[in-house]
């Protein structure tokens, strides 16, 4: 009873936070404010998760990728899309990023929709479609040039740009989904994403609002994710989650890397290293052995490590591990200015090593 009294009166505190918020406008945020909002987010996960096991939105284990215990609430993404429009209101965001959360919304819905009671995956990736419309169609930003990927020059995709960035963005969605079999995978890789586009900015005088409400936000996840809070207050992302992060990931490398250009295209391979390159191998083979691209199956590296006898512990962090490397080249190729055809076959180079290192499986 007084953990739900304490609970009620850090979500008051917090909505009242909103409220003044909304009424004098964007503020400068405060060790205060930051305190407070993740205070108020763990209120709200405790209550959400509650709510989550009474209308049955959970997960339950199987007998082949989820091996987890017990009905586990599907509530980290409306979590995390909820954290977004309270920090937004809070620290005030700019255009392009005020679209990219409207987008969010088809994704949210169509996702939660899926973690109740499944729906096809064409109709999944027509809202992801509708999603990456929605942004192009308000903020005129897609992927119009690749950079120097070869060495001879800029590669400019004019109006072609528009169905590659809607096919990179879905992938990219796609790969941070197929990336969610394990604890604080998903959660993890994206928060080092953010953090490396929230470095490379700091280093280009430039502030970033999206990462600095992203980033606490995914700490109070991962927190609950991986039972710091004990196994009664595990939650997961849910496909709604994990598409949304990565639509949120995919327009936030096109956005640096198209309109504000302290990214290269190439270097931003690097940075979503680990679900690309998995995602690319895992889909090669399915098209080799005829199967559907789209069929989850046990194929991606972390699941074969397992499988071979690593705890979920040591999977964990190889796989955080191969996402910092990747940030780290990111995020010095950017700033001591790297050929980006040096970068591009450096991943390709890195690409073919994954793949002969994943080419058994037991």
């Amino acid at each position: 009873m007084l953990i739900k009294i304490a609970n009620f009166f850090v979500l008051s505190i917090y909505f009242l936070v909103l409220i003044v918020a909304l009424d004098v406008g964007p503020f400068k945020p405060t060790i205060a404010s930051l305190i407070l909002g993740i205070l108020g987010l763990s209120a709200f996960l405790t209550i959400l998760s509650s709510i989550a096991k009474y209308i049955n939105l959970v997960d339950k284990p199987d007998e082949r990728r989820k091996s987890h215990l017990g009905a586990i609430p599907l509530i980290g993404g409306l979590a995390i899309f909820i954290s977004l429009i309270y920090g937004s209101i809070l620290l005030g965001i700019d255009y392009f990023f005020q679209i990219l959360l409207i987008s969010l919304v088809p994704l949210i819905f169509i996702g939660i929709l899926d973690d109740f009671k499944g729906v096809s995956i064409i109709l999944r990736l027509v809202v992801q479609v509708i999603s990456s419309w929605i942004v192009i169609i308000f903020t005129d930003i897609y992927i119009k040039d690749l950079g120097d990927l070869f060495g001879q020059g800029v590669i400019n995709l004019n109006e072609f740009g528009i169905p590659f960035t809607i096919f990179c963005v879905v992938g990219i969605c796609n790969a941070f989904n197929m990336l969610d079999g394990k604890d604080g995978l998903t959660g993890s890789v994206s928060l080092l994403v953010f953090m490396g586009l929230l470095i490379l900015l700091s280093f280009n005088s430039m502030e970033y609002q999206l990462g600095m409400i992203l980033i606490p936000t995914l700490l109070v996840f991962l927190a609950f994710n991986m039972n710091l809070f004990g196994i009664n207050r595990k939650i997961f992302l849910g496909d709604h989650g994990a598409l949304g992060l990565g639509h949120l990931i995919a327009w936030n490398l096109i956005y640096f890397s198209q309109e504000v250009n302290v990214l290269t295209p190439a270097s931003a391979l690097w940075l979503v290293f680990y679900p690309l390159t998995d995602t690319l191998v895992t889909f090669i083979r399915r098209l080799k052995s005829e199967k559907s691209i789209f069929k989850p199956d046990r194929h991606h590296l972390h699941f074969i490590l397992t499988d071979y006898g690593l705890s979920d512990l040591k999977v964990y962090l190889l796989v955080v591990f191969i996402s910092i490397i990747g940030a780290v080249i990111s995020i010095t190729s950017n700033i001591f200015i790297f050929p980006e055809y040096l970068v591009f076959y450096t991943y390709l180079t890195a690409l073919f090593f994954f793949f002969l290192i994943t080419r058994k499986k037991l």
